[in-house]
C-alpha cells in the first residue's frame, strides 16, 4: 500500500514537472517575437545578397520569409516544451478522425467569410489600408508555380508550427493559469499582435481567427494537429482567392 502511494506521488510529481503555466507561457510568446524580429533581420540580409528589394520583389518575399520565421517558431517552441520536459503528445500531437480534419476543413469558408467581413469593417471606419500593397507585392503569388509552393508551405509549415506554439504550448499555460476561457482568449489577443507586426489592420481579424482556432483545439482535447490543418487550409484557400483576385 505505502508503495503504491509513493509510486501516484512520483507521477503526480513528474506530471507537475511538465506543467507550465502562464509566465513561461508569455516568456515563450515574448520569444516568438523576437525570433521573428531575428527573422526579418536574416531575410534582409539574404535578400541583400541575392540583390532583391524587399518593397518591390520579382515574386513574393514570402516565398523565403515563410521557411525561415517558422523554422524559428518551431526551434522555439520545441526549446521552451524540452526545458519543461513536455511530450510531443502533451503539445498536442495527437490523432484524429477522418470526419474531424474534413470537418474542420469545411468550416474554414464560414470563418474566411467572417474575417473578411470584419476586414472590410475596419477599412470603411479606418479608410484603406496603407500598407495593402506592400503587403500584395509580398504575399501574393505571381504564377500557378509559386501559389503550389506557398500553398504547400501553408500546410506542411505555417499551420503546424504556429498552432504548435500558439496552441499547442501558449494556450496551454495560459489554460493551466486561468481557465479555458481567458487563456482562449488572451492567446488569441497575442496571435493577433504578431500578425499586427505585419499591418495593424491585421490585430482584429486574425484575433477573431484565432478565437476559432482555439475553441476547435479546445474542443478537439487539445488536438494541435486538427488545429494546424484548419489554420493551413484557411491560409491555403485565402492564398488561391488572392491569386485568382490578382491574374
Amino acid at each position: 500500500m505505502a508503495l503504491e502511494v509513493a509510486i501516484q506521488q512520483e507521477v503526480r510529481e513528474m506530471e507537475d514537472q511538465s506543467k507550465w503555466k502562464a509566465k513561461l507561457a508569455l516568456a515563450c510568446f515574448f520569444a516568438l517575437v523576437g525570433g521573428i524580429f531575428v527573422g526579418s533581420l536574416i531575410l534582409g540580409v539574404v535578400s541583400l545578397g541575392m540583390g532583391i528589394d524587399i518593397l518591390n520583389p520579382p515574386f513574393p518575399i514570402a516565398l523565403i520569409s515563410i521557411p525561415i520565421n517558422e523554422t524559428i517558431i518551431l526551434g522555439i517552441t520545441l526549446l521552451f516544451a524540452r526545458y519543461k520536459g513536455a511530450s510531443l503528445k502533451e503539445l498536442g500531437l495527437k490523432r484524429a478522425s477522418f470526419g474531424i480534419l474534413m470537418t474542420v476543413s469545411i468550416a474554414v469558408l464560414p470563418l474566411l467569410l467572417m474575417v473578411w467581413g470584419i476586414s472590410i469593417g475596419e477599412e470603411m471606419l479606418l479608410g484603406p489600408d496603407p500598407t495593402a500593397e506592400l503587403l500584395e507585392n509580398a504575399l501574393t503569388p505571381r504564377n500557378s508555380i509559386q501559389l503550389a509552393v506557398m500553398i504547400a508551405f501553408s500546410l506542411v509549415l505555417v499551420g503546424p508550427c504556429e498552432e504548435l506554439a500558439f496552441r499547442g504550448f501558449v494556450q496551454k499555460g495560459f489554460e493551466n493559469s486561468f481557465g479555458k476561457m481567458r487563456g482562449l482568449l488572451l492567446t488569441s489577443g497575442l496571435f493577433g499582435i504578431v500578425h499586427g507586426l505585419n499591418t495593424l489592420y491585421a490585430i482584429a481579424p486574425v484575433f477573431v481567427a484565432g478565437l476559432v482556432f482555439g475553441y476547435v483545439w479546445q474542443r478537439t482535447g487539445g488536438n494541435t494537429i486538427v488545429a494546424a490543418l484548419m489554420h493551413g487550409v484557411y491560409d491555403a484557400i485565402a492564398l488561391a482567392i488572392a491569386y485568382s483576385l490578382a491574374i
